[in-house]
């Protein structure tokens, strides 16, 4: 069972089952009463979370201690009451318990940074960075699925994080596959993404083969490594990453962005000029409609769905679709929604 989950994850159960035990010590329960505990006694524990904890947390709490429970055999008894109660608790949420929505880091946000980056070939970082941002909006990337916790070589771990080779070449209509030694999902088996080939500066595949041409990198070096002045190798961490964006989008009023805003920048990317969601969920890796949560155009989105499910494009909708989609899926999805054939493109893609 812990083999399912990430190592964060198994972390934060593991707290929440502690608080459990805590809270069941100090009211005088004993091994039996919470071996396995009663649905009365967890009804009571998530009482106490009303009006103090949004209702997924609470949620969260009682769904590790449902695994501690599970684990040792026993039967779980969390049924219709407990259910009531954790509906209740949803209600009273405070407003303090919700997270203010991340913003989307946006197509136009990545046309700023790399405006104000070196992309000459002598800053081997900027590189670096460009190439990042470019692969984890278009492929709605985890941060976590390629900046390791160190700088420093040596310490890098290829089982978990890809190395240049994983970066499969180009097929013949210029996409290329990422493969994902480790994700946040698959843990052991990793996962592939997929990079076509995008109009302009901010194209994902001409970013990646520029990234490994100035930092000379070899096919066993991490992705995101890079050279710096003395040609020391390093390697690009998601502090210095996210440091580095913000640095150049605070100077343009765009608010602070996480690694989680260039994932949900993507999807939303994607969904705004027209994409099925069904397919932006199978480009994004989403197990779960969990994705929809993340749509930050809603205004844009209904209206250019609505008008494609009942055939009343107007004039600017029918020309963003026409002008926008083609450079976005990659080839197997080509004549599946009749794109326009990729000779017309720019050569540098």
């Amino acid at each position: 069972m812990d083999a399912a989950v990430s190592e964060k994850t198994n972390r934060r159960k593991l707290l929440y089952t502690a608080e459990f035990l805590d809270w069941a010590g100090e009211q005088g329960l004993h091994e039996e009463d919470v071996l396995p505990p009663s649905e009365a006694t967890l009804c009571n524990y998530a009482a106490l979370f009303a009006g103090k904890l949004a209702g997924g947390t609470t949620r969260a709490k009682l769904s590790a201690v449902k695994s501690w429970v599970q684990r040792r055999g026993l039967v779980w008894n969390g049924r219709d009451s407990l259910r009531n109660v954790l509906s209740g608790v949803e209600r009273r949420a405070p407003s303090s318990s919700f997270r203010e929505q991340r913003p989307p880091v946006k197509k136009e946000h990545l046309s700023i940074l790399f405006d104000e980056l070196d992309l000459s070939d002598a800053c081997g970082l900027d590189r670096a960075l460009a190439a990042a941002s470019a692969g984890c909006f278009y492929s709605q990337l985890r941060g976590g699925e390629i900046f390791p916790p160190s700088a420093d070589p040596n310490d890098y771990d290829s089982s978990s994080f890809p190395t240049v080779k994983d970066l499969r070449p180009p097929n013949k209509n210029g996409d290329r596959k990422l493969k994902l030694p480790k994700t946040k999902v698959s843990q052991s088996r990793g996962e592939e993404v997929i990079y076509s080939p995008q109009p302009g500066r901010t194209s994902p595949t001409r970013a990646w083969r520029e990234h490994i041409r100035v930092n000379r990198l070899g096919p066993d070096d991490p992705l995101m490594a890079y050279r710096e002045d003395n040609g020391e190798l390093k390697v690009l961490t998601k502090p210095t990453f996210l440091k580095r964006c913000n640095a150049v989008w605070s100077k343009h009023n765009i608010p602070r962005m996480t690694g989680h805003c260039f994932r949900i920048g993507g999807t939303t990317h994607y969904l705004v000029i027209g994409i099925p969601p069904d397919v932006v969920k199978a480009l994004g890796r989403w197990k779960s409609d969990a994705f929809l949560r993340y749509w930050r155009d809603l205004e844009s989105l209904a209206s250019i769905h609505l008008h494609l499910t009942f055939r009343l494009p107007n004039a600017h909708t029918a020309r963003t679709l026409h002008t926008s989609s083609r450079p976005i899926l990659p080839s197997f999805y080509h004549s599946v929604f009749h794109f326009t054939a990729k000779s017309d493109w720019p050569a540098q893609l």
